[in-house]
C-alpha cells in the first residue's frame, strides 16, 4: 500500500502564469506563510504492480470533490493495456466505486468521511501483475475543479478566472488548518489524559510499595517475637 501527497504551492504557482508581476508578488507574499502547512495537492502517479494486488491510499478532507483517471499497461508496451479489477473503499471501508476488467477509467467522487481512501488494482492472475505498470492520476479538492469548464460558465476572463482559482485555494488551505488545530487539539488531550494516568499509577504503585513494607515489618516483627529471637 503507497500514501501520497504534495503541497498545494505547486497548483498555486501555476495558477498565477496569467497575471501581472505587480500581483504574483502580492499573491506570494499573503500566501507564502500558509505554504508550510502541507496540504494534500495530487499528480500523476506510475508504479509497477509486481503482486496480484496493489493499492493506493489518499487522505481526503469530508464533502470534498475526488477525481481519479487510471489505466493499466505492459510495462514494455506501454501501448498495449491491460485490463484491471479496481475497487475504491471508503475510511470505514465501504465500497465507493468498484470496475472489474477496466483497461482504463475517469471517475469522481465527493467524499463523505474525512480519512484515508483506498483504491486497490487486482490482475486476473500474479504472472500478468509482474509484467504490468498502472497510471494514477488522483485529485482533490481545487486541483480536481473543471476550472476552465467554470470560467466558460460564469463569463469570467483569465485573470477573474485565476483569482477565483486562488481563492478556493485559499479557502482549502484554511480549512485544512482547522483540521490540523482539531487534531492537535485531541492529540494534545490524549496527552494530558496519559500523562493524568501515568501520575496516578505512580502514585498507586508507591502506596503498594509503603503497604507491602509495612506489611513486612509487621510480618517479620511477630515472626521474631513468636521464636523468641525479639
Amino acid at each position: 500500500t503507497m500514501n501520497f501527497r504534495n503541497s498545494h504551492f505547486c497548483l498555486l504557482m501555476m495558477s498565477m502564469s496569467a497575471l501581472p508581476t505587480f500581483m504574483k508578488f502580492m499573491v506570494v507574499l499573503v500566501v507564502s506563510p500558509l505554504i508550510t502547512t502541507s496540504i494534500p495537492c495530487t499528480f500523476a502517479l506510475e508504479f509497477d504492480m509486481l503482486f496480484q494486488t496493489k493499492c493506493v491510499m489518499e487522505e481526503i478532507s469530508k464533502n470534498v470533490l475526488a477525481v481519479i483517471d487510471y489505466e493499466g499497461f505492459k510495462r514494455d508496451s506501454p501501448s498495449e493495456k491491460v485490463p484491471l479489477s479496481v475497487k475504491v473503499e471508503d475510511p470505514y471501508g465501504d465500497v465507493v466505486y468498484v470496475k472489474d476488467n477496466s483497461e482504463g477509467e475517469h471517475y469522481s467522487f465527493t467524499t463523505k468521511r474525512q480519512g484515508d481512501y483506498k483504491t486497490c488494482f487486482t490482475a486476473k492472475d500474479l504472472q500478468t501483475a509482474k509484467t504490468t505498470k498502472v497510471r494514477l492520476d488522483w485529485k482533490t479538492g481545487v486541483a480536481a475543479t473543471d476550472w476552465d469548464a467554470i470560467a466558460k460558465k460564469d463569463n469570467l476572463n483569465a485573470i477573474a478566472a485565476e483569482l477565483k482559482r486562488m481563492e478556493e485555494l485559499t479557502k482549502e488551505i484554511h480549512e485544512e488548518m482547522l483540521v490540523m488545530k482539531q487534531r492537535e487539539m485531541q492529540m494534545r488531550d490524549m496527552n494530558e489524559s496519559t500523562n493524568a494516568r501515568v501520575a496516578w499509577f505512580s502514585v498507586t504503585s508507591l502506596l503498594v510499595c509503603v503497604g507491602l513494607s509495612i506489611w513486612q515489618l509487621y510480618y517479620l516483627r511477630s515472626f521474631f517475637e513468636r521464636k523468641k529471637l525479639l
